[in-house]
């Protein structure tokens, strides 16, 4: 057969392949995707999570205040408006020691000084947060009162000037007739330490009291260390207090460090 003749069969032929390579083609097109689809998919990456700060775990947990102590009971009635105490600077343990239940009841410790003092003079827990020390005094006879004795320190210059102290004191006592009672001052000296010494009489009135209360008295004595200052107070019944004034100056009298 000619080429001429095979012309018009091979033209036949393509006019019948085509349509069917053209199906042939789509067919794998398919497939492809189908077998591209099978695949494990790439996921995203995932965003950071982000912190949040829990407000309830921000700060420790803060441990409850501890109840406040009631003071003890003050029998006399006599409240106490000496400054308020701090630590004595010196850092030997003997200026640190105060006299406790405890210790010898013939003398007296506190802010490295030692006293005597008699054995009737009973120790008491601190009826006040400012009282670094303080003793009861028994009463003389039946219709006298107890006193007491109280002590207070303070660093140097924490407790205000000795003449400031003086003067608070005496605002607390008048006269029957109401008007100012004068104090009596005297400045001595003991064991190389300058003692102001003070006595008060009348109707005293101190911190915490309703009313002011007649026939009362107080001996003071300010102690100036170079480095502390030592408040100690006889306040009660004048009768009392003018029975104890030799057991108390003899107190004062005797100090050494």
């Amino acid at each position: 057969m000619s080429i001429a003749h095979w012309e018009p069969f091979t033209g036949a032929m393509r006019a019948i392949a085509y349509p069917f390579t053209m199906r042939l083609t789509c067919i794998w097109l398919l497939v492809g995707a189908a077998l591209a689809g099978c695949g494990e998919p790439t996921a995203p990456p995932k965003p950071p999570t982000p912190v949040t700060q829990n407000s309830n775990t921000a700060r420790a947990p803060q441990a409850p205040l501890p109840p406040k102590a009631s003071a003890p009971a003050n029998p006399t009635g006599v409240a106490s408006t000496a400054p308020i105490p701090l630590s004595t600077p010196n850092a030997d343990a003997a200026a640190q020691r105060v006299s406790s239940a405890d210790s010898d009841a013939k003398i007296v410790e506190i802010a490295g000084f030692v006293m005597p003092k008699p054995v009737t003079w009973q120790w008491q827990s601190p009826s006040m947060q400012f009282r670094a020390l303080q003793y009861s005094v028994p009463g003389t006879g039946e219709s006298a009162g107890a006193a007491e004795v109280v002590f207070s320190v303070f660093a140097a210059g924490d407790g205000g000037p000795v003449d400031m102290n003086v003067k608070r004191w005496t605002s607390q006592f008048r006269n029957d007739d109401d008007s100012q009672a004068t104090p009596k001052l005297e400045d001595r000296t003991v064991a190389g330490i300058p003692v102001k010494w003070i006595e008060l009489s009348g109707r005293y009135q101190g911190m915490g009291q309703a009313a002011p209360r007649p026939n009362m008295m107080q001996l003071g004595a300010i102690l100036q260390a170079p480095d502390r200052t030592v408040f100690i107070r006889l306040v009660g019944p004048s009768a009392t207090v003018e029975a104890a004034r030799a057991d108390f100056e003899a107190m004062v009298n005797g100090l050494r460090q």
